[in-house]
């Protein structure tokens, strides 16, 4: 079954979108995204590069000991044989590390081509002294930097270029048959074209795997006509910053926004223009909310959600009172409402440190009560409760008393 690509309308803050959208990516993506890149690759090919060591040293160890034995190992070469083993063995070991994801490319940049040039000139050199065997190895160190061992293209192309230029050289110096040299240096060449276009391509392919999987998490995190996170993403946020903020000593904000009247927006506007209003909104309320810790999310419908860390009521007050009035700023007509003549928001705010009794739940119906006390005395207005209300939400008594207040308003 062919699964069809994530649609790219209307995600325009999706830095992955952006990258999809592009009629000719670049070879490489902007920092922070290269790195969370990198990272995904290297975890996806993490079994094969230490299946590609475990094999190599154990090819290395079986030739090292069949030449000792056969009496074959010249002593000038013991010490590349030397370097080619303890490369191997730090890259084996980098591959089987906990640290593989973090220090294993740095290394492998600086340790692949050393061992690899090292490989190549033994190659030639007991080639041109008519162990022709060798010479079987000759496509694992032109094919491994592409496919095995964990490189991207350009590192792995620069490491292949390396190796055939050490071959070349190593032919100049140990003077191989030209009957040799000929055959093997045009199936290096084509060998390398051939896997090096293939293993662009294969890049290709994974770097565009990579934005679609991440636009797929993406939008399973966001409300798909705001692009602020959505409900789910609120509802198991907010206990875990709760319990952050509870070991921290710290008092969290939670903020519930409605736009007023929204309704009789749609009504007169029609819903297109409903769904324009909500999106200006979104993007409005995202500009007062920017803190690494803090979130704002559409709580459903026309009414969102903030979470504010380490903030206490006048702070909360002064970030509400931000949003109402950039929200009334936008200066949007809405000849429905009865609170202005432009769109507006109400904005109720719980502002509670989690200790003793106290519940994630409980703050959140405080702010849903705060918001309630808002649109009752007449929109458009902030209203902050904060402990002290706590203890008449939680026995009801405030409950009460907001009802019988919007009672009277209504009638």
């Amino acid at each position: 079954m062919t699964l069809t690509p994530p649609s790219l309308e209307g995600l325009y803050d999706s830095p992955y979108a952006a990258e999809l959208r592009k009629a000719r990516p670049a070879p490489r993506f902007a920092p922070a995204m290269e790195a969370d890149y990198l990272r995904a690759f290297l975890a996806e090919n993490r079994t094969l590069v230490r299946l590609s060591y475990t094999l190599a040293l154990l090819f290395i160890v079986a030739r090292a000991a069949a030449a000792a034995l056969g009496g074959r190992l010249p002593a000038y070469s013991r010490l590349d044989l030397l370097g080619v083993v303890a490369s191997s063995l730090v890259l084996a070991w980098l591959a089987w590390s906990r640290s593989y994801e973090r220090h294993y490319l740095p290394w492998a940049r600086i340790l692949i081509p050393v061992r690899n040039c090292l490989v190549a000139v033994q190659l030639v050199r007991v080639a041109a002294q008519g162990q022709l065997d060798v010479l079987m190895v000759l496509p694992l160190i032109l094919v491994g930097p592409f496919y095995f061992l964990g490189l991207r293209y350009r590192s792995a192309l620069l490491v292949v270029s390396l190796t055939a230029a050490s071959m070349l050289g190593a032919a100049i110096a140990f003077h191989p048959p030209l009957t040799l040299v000929a055959p093997a240096g045009v199936f290096a060449i084509l060998t390398t074209v051939t896997f090096a276009v293939g293993a662009r391509e294969i890049e290709k392919r994974s770097r565009r795997s990579f934005l679609e999987g991440r636009l797929v998490a993406e939008l399973a995190q966001h409300d798909v006509l705001t692009w602020t996170k959505n409900r789910r993403v609120f509802d198991e946020y907010l206990p875990r910053l709760w319990r952050q903020a509870g070991e921290d000593g710290r008092a969290l904000a939670i903020l519930l926004i409605d736009v007023d009247h929204f309704k009789p927006y749609n009504d007169r506007y029609g819903h297109q223009a409903g769904d324009a209003v909500l999106r200006k909104v979104a993007q409005t309320l995202q500009g007062c909310v920017r803190r690494p810790l803090d979130l704002l999310a559409r709580y459903g419908g026309e009414e969102f959600t903030a979470i504010l860390y380490d903030t206490d009521g006048s702070r909360a007050r002064s970030t509400a009172e931000q949003m109402r009035k950039s929200i009334e700023a936008l200066a949007i007509e809405h000849g429905g409402s009865r609170a202005a003549a432009v769109l507006t928001v109400s904005v109720g705010a719980a502002v509670i440190a989690p200790e003793g009794g106290r519940s994630p739940g409980g703050a959140l119906q405080l702010a849903d009560e705060a918001l309630y006390r808002a649109k009752s005395q007449g929109r458009n207005r902030v209203e902050i409760m904060d402990e002290a209300e706590y203890r008449l939400l939680v026995t009801g008594v405030f409950s009460q008393e907001l009802a019988d207040t919007l009672k009277k308003g209504n009638a």
